[in-house]
């Protein structure tokens, strides 16, 4: 069995991931790490009562938490990388209200390394958990780690008094406190579903059907942002429409990579042809955080993101991180003296169709690694390579298609990229059908 997806565990609370369940969680993480461990959580139904189970299996390994409350992602992280061993904070993220998470990080802020989850798992199923003796275990301490975070963040934000922006904080962990770190930067924002809310008002993940009323109040600001429950995914507009995660990418790679950049086998095309016009090298990995920051460390990369709206800023940081994003923006922007329409219009135009088709969760790995099998056997016309990195990809000479199982939900995800949206989009039926032939 496997404990670890592609960002953390992730279940039905209470069903998957009950209290028993994480105690055992925190014994385990808290028998490999060792020391001050940070611990945060999300808004969402459960995340109390799993944060609570977590803090007692690290208390019973006899680690000293600090409870950072509800916070989003980037400030959790950047707290654990300056002062913490290690961390985990309960959170859903991106994905539907009855699903809750544990993420676990390091004391780089980054979540584990699959060589680290894999001796957490080993410990789990074993239950081979240290345990103290009654006199050596310590009482959690409440901590702030909001003004931790607004030193690190107005380091880059010497450019961004005057800008009026409209966010979209999903009423989830950055309701009431992105709009506040951005206000006090000197940036005039409107915070749309900035109430905090077991369920939010629109879905969690960032993306442009969710968004459509942050496109519409954008027309009077020079920027709009939407997040996920935890923060950590950003998803831009302009005054039309939202802008594709990877046109984003491409905004920052431009600026920021001087040699070598990282990026999911996800990625839009239009890295590499950017990649090729300014004189860098794109690394790609499998989908994920702990792959995407083991690449950036290992390759000693300037810059990392991932398609879903996660921006990577190393040294800094090693995690995706929607204000720091929001800054850079802003700053690039105010630099240049461009508005974000024509940063946008700096790139040719691909398209991404993005689907995904609901599998049994013991049936999604093995169906896609059939679907790989069968392919590379009856390659299809056109085809020039077949890349089975994570999952399966078609590669054609100017667009591609992947198939790969999720890592967070019950689902099979069916990607595409083309320069002309009907072919991105036939590739995608393409895709489906052969999804389907084989689910059925």
């Amino acid at each position: 069995m496997q404990l670890f997806g592609t960002a953390g565990i992730r279940g039905i609370t209470n069903r998957d991931i009950t209290p028993d369940f994480a105690v055992k969680v925190g014994m385990a993480y808290g028998t490999v790490f060792n020391g001050n461990i940070a611990v945060a959580r999300d808004t969402r139904f459960g995340a109390q009562m799993i944060q609570q189970a977590v803090i007692s299996g690290l208390q019973s390994s006899g680690n000293q938490v600090y409870n950072l409350g509800i916070i989003p992602l980037p400030i959790f992280a950047r707290y654990v990388a300056d002062f913490m061993d290690g961390g985990i904070i309960v959170t859903g993220s991106h994905t539907p209200p009855d699903i809750i998470g544990i993420v676990c990080v390091d004391s780089l802020g980054r979540d584990i390394p699959r060589d680290i989850s894999n001796k957490i798992e080993k410990i789990f199923f074993e239950e081979r958990f240290k345990k103290v003796a009654w006199d050596k275990i310590k009482d959690e301490i409440e901590e702030d780690a909001i003004e931790n975070y607004m030193k690190f963040i107005e380091k880059f934000a010497k450019n961004v008094s005057g800008f009026k922006i409209v966010i979209d904080t999903a009423n989830g962990c950055g309701a009431g406190v992105m709009n506040r770190i951005l206000e006090n930067l000197g940036i005039t924002v409107k915070c749309l579903n900035c109430e905090r809310k077991k369920i939010p008002n629109r879905p969690s993940e960032p993306r442009k059907e969710n968004l459509r009323e942050l496109v519409k109040q954008t027309k009077n600001f020079a920027l709009g942002a939407g997040v996920d429950v935890d923060a950590d995914r950003v998803v831009f507009s302009t005054r039309n429409n939202t802008i594709s995660e990877d046109v984003i990418g491409a905004i920052f790679a431009k600026r920021e990579v001087k040699e070598k950049m990282v990026t999911p086998i996800n990625s839009s095309s239009l890295i590499e042809r950017v990649a090729k016009e300014y004189g860098f090298e794109v690394i790609y990995c499998p989908v994920g955080p702990p792959e995407i920051a083991e690449a950036i460390l290992k390759n000693n990369a300037n810059f990392g993101y991932e398609e879903t709206g996660k921006y990577i800023f190393p040294p800094h940081t090693l995690w995706g991180d929607s204000i720091l994003s929001i800054v850079k923006i802003l700053d690039i922007m105010d630099k240049e003296g461009k508005t974000i329409e024509e940063l946008v219009d700096e790139f040719p135009k691909y398209y991404q169709i993005k689907e995904k088709i609901k599998v049994k969760r013991e049936k999604k790995k093995e169906i896609v690694e059939k679907i790989g099998e069968y392919l590379e056997k009856n390659t299809p016309k056109g085809v020039v390579k077949i890349l089975r990195v994570d999952g399966v990809k078609l590669i054609y000479e100017d667009s591609w298609l992947l198939i790969r199982a999720s890592g967070t939900e019950d689902v099979i995800r069916v990607f595409s990229d083309a320069r002309n949206e009907n072919d991105a989009r036939a590739l995608v039926n393409f895709g489906k059908r052969i999804l389907k032939k084989f689910i059925s």
